[in-house]
């Protein structure tokens, strides 16, 4: 004799009625929808963090809570950000004072094999683009109306350090991503340019 629910494919164990397990008996009873998921209780907290996350591209997308873009998890009484419970689980213990850093630039993804961790200095370095108020929309490249030139500029360990003035933007960029590429190499994308 089975002892499973007998409602589609659900697989956990009947209840007391009708032949469905507690959760479908009480959808049917109260009217609700019988086709929606329901919470495995059971299920390791890695069965739960791994049914949030679509793992059909490269990027493994949390498909849960977010804030500010970055999975959130409820984990040991509390919400922890998805990206570091996938790192440590999958690499260890994280350092304190360390952060777990997206070499893809996708706050939302949980793929191992796209996080590593840099100190705050570093994780800063690692910028996908310009900053939103950019007026040059190139990183660390702006005009100098008093210098009538484009000047480039990066920080490293609270020091600044400017180049220029520049005719042009592309000439502003390519001295300053040679010196990222030298200076800052937790700069992913500095790196893949080529020189």
């Amino acid at each position: 004799m089975d002892e499973t629910c007998k409602y589609g494919s659900c697989e956990l164990p009947r209840g007391k009625a009708l032949g469905l397990c507690n959760a479908h008996y009480a959808r049917q009873r109260l009217g609700r929808a019988m086709e929606a998921p329901i919470r495995n209780v059971r299920a390791t907290d890695q069965e739960r963090f791994w049914a949030k996350v679509d793992k059909s591209g490269d990027c493994w997308n949390w498909q849960a809570a977010t804030m500010r873009g970055y999975g959130i998890f409820r984990i040991d009484g509390g919400n922890q950000v998805a990206h570091r419970i996938s790192y440590k689980w999958a690499h260890g213990s994280i350092p304190a004072q360390a952060e777990v850093d997206h070499t893809c630039f996708n706050r939302g993804c949980v793929n191992p094999a796209h996080l590593r961790l840099l100190d705050h200095q570093e994780n800063g370095q690692n910028r996908s683009s310009a900053n939103s108020n950019s007026k040059t929309g190139v990183r660390g490249v702006y005009w100098n109306e008093a210098r009538s030139g484009y000047m480039c500029a990066a920080y490293v360990r609270e020091r600044i350090f400017r180049f220029g003035p520049f005719d042009t933007i592309e000439e502003a960029e390519a001295t300053i991503v040679a010196w990222r590429r030298v200076n800052m190499p937790a700069s992913i994308n500095d790196q893949r340019k080529a020189g």
